[in-house]
Order: structure tokens, then sequence, then C-alpha cells
């Protein structure tokens, strides 16, 4: 699946609810190599990997925009569309669907203009739906 989600959440300073961020849908040797990362660059562990749930959660505060940065550069996954939420908690909290092309000319051609429509308006995420062949992307 080349649609992955980061969930986490972008506090003020002065909030302590920020718990930091999950990533779902990365294949294994995906959130292996994001753990191995994270946890090297930070020289401390600041990500565990669940094989179950199949994800990879960032418990120190204040990385989710990390974690994005690091899913494109590792594995060239671009952000199609994000959504924020304030909850009830006074914690913000944010996810953001990326995408990661293909090889194929004819899906690079459709994921760059979803991509982009993404970060214009902030719906990329229905709208990328309504591309033929991307129909998988509603069914997150």
């Amino acid at each position: 699946m080349p649609y992955v989600m980061v969930m986490g959440s972008l506090s003020a300073p002065h909030l302590s609810k920020d718990e930091g961020a999950t990533v779902y849908g990365l294949k294994n040797d995906e959130r292996a190599s994001l753990l191995r990362e994270l946890n090297t660059s930070f020289g401390m562990q600041v990500a565990v990997s669940s094989e179950q749930d199949r994800t990879v959660r960032v418990t120190q505060k204040g990385l989710t925009l990390v974690v994005v940065n690091r899913l494109h550069a590792l594995f060239g996954y671009d952000v199609v569309s994000h959504a924020m939420a304030m909850t009830n908690a006074n914690r913000e909290l944010v996810s953001f669907t990326m995408y990661k092309k293909t090889s194929s000319g004819h899906n690079t051609g459709h994921s760059t203009s979803s991509q982009s429509h993404g970060h214009s308006h902030g719906h990329g995420h229905s709208h990328s739906g309504s591309h033929k062949g991307h129909s998988s992307v509603v069914t997150l």
C-alpha cells in the first residue's frame, strides 16, 4: 500500500498534552529503517515499533513534523493532504496522509498533481479519490 498516515499533535509549549506521533501503513523494512534512523539521530530511544499494530510510535514530544520529513527523505513519501482538529483537552491533533510515487510514468503524473493540490487547498485527500486508480485513498 503506497499510502501512509502520520497522526500526532502540535502543542503549544505551555501545554503538556503532546504525546508524540504514530505512523500507520509502513511496510516491515520501512518501519525498521525509520526506527533505526530516529533512534540513532537522537541518540536515545524516541521511537518504538509495534509489529502487531504495524505502527511506529514516536514517544518524544514535538516530532510529528520531523517524522513527516524523514518519511519523505528516507522513502520518498509526499504529503497528499493534512487535517487538524482541536480536542477538548486543548490539544491540536494533526494527521498527514502521505503517498509514495510508483515507478510508472502515468501514476507519477497523477500523484504529482494531487500532491500540489493537497498543498494548495488542503483537500487533496478527497480530490485524489476521484482520480482513476487512486480510489484506495478513500478507504483510509
